[in-house]
């Protein structure tokens, strides 16, 4: 994708669109050997992204345009952008679905998305990913994922309005998983990932994503009340966990708890909710080796390495 006449894949940089703040990032080389050629974090207008689109789409252009320009160690020189959505504005499900071709899933996943996702299909951008299979019983767990048209398309219009183009989206879950965890780690995890507002709560098990939810608590109110904060968000990473568990039908063990996001360097967090949960938790390291690294920054630098 996206490569020139020569076979060169052209540069990428990640794009994370929060709810105060904009991160970006373009990293260069691969494997241990890849390095930051810049990363930036600016401030956007509260609530710029909605399930109605980009609200002002020449503060956001504003915004991107200086991030790339103030980007430490070096500007950003990428054209090409990978992006992400955050879960509260897309439609996650798992499915359990008899053992198909792809081009029958291709087919069915739609007739079937009519009965959970809250819009017309024909107003989503759906995709879907085969997470499991159970061979006793002849099914397959496919992970369904929708986004409405008009967020995506304003996304997207609002960035080649800045002269970019957008390579791909994906759900902020699957950059940090990607940003943190070897590909070849077989988990089971949980990622919690600490945003402003809201609190992303992901699965990981057998080298993928296998559940996601979202707790309506972040790093702003943990800094007012930390205690029932935490206490909160700990209670719904616990049940996730258990619904998981049982869900399977195997007592899964979760090696650990995986932070992310700013929320994640406020102080005595990742301990106090190690005391709640009983289960070690930790701020996840990136794949690459950094000088420095801010938690801040895991989505933007999963989305970096997308195209690496």
């Amino acid at each position: 994708m996206f490569e020139g006449i020569l076979g060169i894949k052209k540069p990428t940089f990640g794009l994370d669109i929060g709810n105060k703040t904009m991160k970006v990032c373009q990293i260069k080389g691969t494997g241990r050997g890849a390095h930051l050629v810049g990363a930036a974090e600016v401030e956007i207008p509260e609530g710029s992204l909605s399930k109605e689109g980009v609200g002002d789409k020449k503060k956001i252009v504003d915004a991107l345009l200086q991030a790339i320009k103030i980007a430490k160690p070096h500007g950003i020189s990428a054209r090409i952008i990978s992006s992400a959505l955050p879960e509260s504005l897309v439609f996650t499900k798992s499915l359990d679905v008899p053992q198909m071709t792809i081009a029958e899933i291709n087919k069915n996943i739609p007739y079937q998305a009519t009965e959970f996702f809250p819009i017309p299909i024909n107003d989503t951008y759906m995709d879907w990913q085969i997470v499991g299979e159970n061979k006793t019983n002849h099914t397959m767990e496919v992970l369904v994922v929708a986004a409405p048209k008009v967020l995506v398309n304003s996304l997207n219009e609002t960035i080649k309005s800045a002269g970019f183009e957008l390579m791909g989206l994906e759900t902020k879950p699957s950059a940090v998983t990607r940003a943190l965890i070897s590909e070849n780690d077989i988990g089971p995890y949980l990622i919690m990932d600490i945003g402003a507002r809201i609190t992303g709560l992901t699965c990981y098990d057998m080298k993928t994503i296998k559940l996601t939810s979202t707790a309506t608590l972040g790093g702003d109110e943990i800094q007012k009340d930390f205690e029932n904060s935490l206490k909160s968000i700990s209670s719904e990473a616990v049940h996730l966990i258990k619904y998981y568990q049982n869900r399977i039908g195997q007592s899964q063990v979760f090696k650990k708890i995986i932070l992310a996001g700013g929320g994640a360097n406020i102080e005595r967090v990742a301990p106090t909710i190690e005391n709640l949960t009983k289960i070690k938790t930790e701020i996840g390291l990136p794949q690459i080796n950094l000088k420095t690294y801010d938690p801040r920054f895991a989505t933007a630098i999963g989305l970096a390495l997308k195209n690496i």
